[in-house]
């Protein structure tokens, strides 16, 4: 993350409330996301994790109900990857790639420029993806589904990416190394992420600031996690540390004396 004083946000949200006819979501909301940074949100089945998602996505239905205040960066682009991957089973790896940026050419939307072409594939060998371009997503693992998926994502160059539960339904080793070549990508690039999960060992790994949500919808808790660049951080003490106190915050029975100077921002 660059530290900037004189950064724009992203995001904003000020007192911003959210209920679905007249069920309350979250109420007086407030929350800041930063350019070249990483968030995680997490919080207990039902909090309203996603509808923050969505409401930040401008995807939110058409019952939702909204007061408040909520400011996007003039010409902020998003993308957001959720967990049902959203690939079209007709085209091919490649196809589903490159498909919003031919959605996006009002002339000869078949055709991309040859540097767009390329960045596509590079970004499918990245994703261990360059020997399937050609194959339909029926023919493909549940991983490489969701990777076609980021890079479809990461090839329209977001300045936020939106991640909904994007790994929960892989096998532990293959979440771990889809979140490997997504954080190496993120280190490489000015995406800033906000990702959702019900994992407390993703968020640590893979964001810079974690947030936690209890069930009433507010933020409770936001923790620095900027020590989640260090090399082999899941091998270092410190992850395991930040984990286990994460876990305690979470079940409501934090004690103060288990607290490190870098724990709350």
């Amino acid at each position: 993350m660059t530290n900037n004083a004189h950064y724009i946000p992203l995001v904003s949200l000020k007192d911003y409330s959210l209920r679905y006819d007249t069920r309350p979501v979250f109420t007086n909301l407030t929350l800041e996301l930063k350019p070249r940074s990483t968030y995680a949100l997490l919080g207990p089945s039902g909090c309203g994790k996603t509808s923050l998602l969505y409401a930040i996505a401008n995807l939110l239905p058409t019952n939702a109900v909204i007061k408040g205040d909520k400011h996007l960066k003039q010409n902020l682009k998003i993308s957001t990857v959720l967990q049902e991957y959203g690939l079209f089973p007709w085209k091919t790896v490649y196809e589903n790639t490159i498909l919003p940026l031919q959605l996006g050419q009002v002339n000869s939307p078949k055709k991309l420029p040859q540097d767009i072409q390329i960045k596509a594939m590079k970004l499918l060998e990245q994703l261990g993806l360059g020997e399937h371009k050609n194959h339909y997503p029926n023919a493909l693992s549940g991983g490489q589904k969701q990777r076609v998926a980021i890079a479809r994502a990461g090839l329209t160059s977001p300045d936020l990416l939106l991640l909904d539960e994007p790994f929960s339904s892989l096998d532990a080793l293959t979440r771990e190394d889809l979140q490997d070549q997504l954080k190496a990508t993120l280190h490489q690039s000015d995406i800033s992420l906000f990702l959702v999960t019900h994992s407390i060992e993703e968020a640590v790994f893979l964001a810079e600031t974690i947030l936690i949500m209890d069930d009433t919808g507010n933020i409770r808790n936001l923790i620095n996690n900027s020590d989640n660049r260090q090399a082999q951080w899941r091998e270092n003490n410190a992850y395991f540390m930040r984990i286990k106190q994460i876990r305690k915050l979470l079940k409501g029975d934090y004690d103060d004396t288990d607290s490190t100077p870098s724990l709350f921002i």
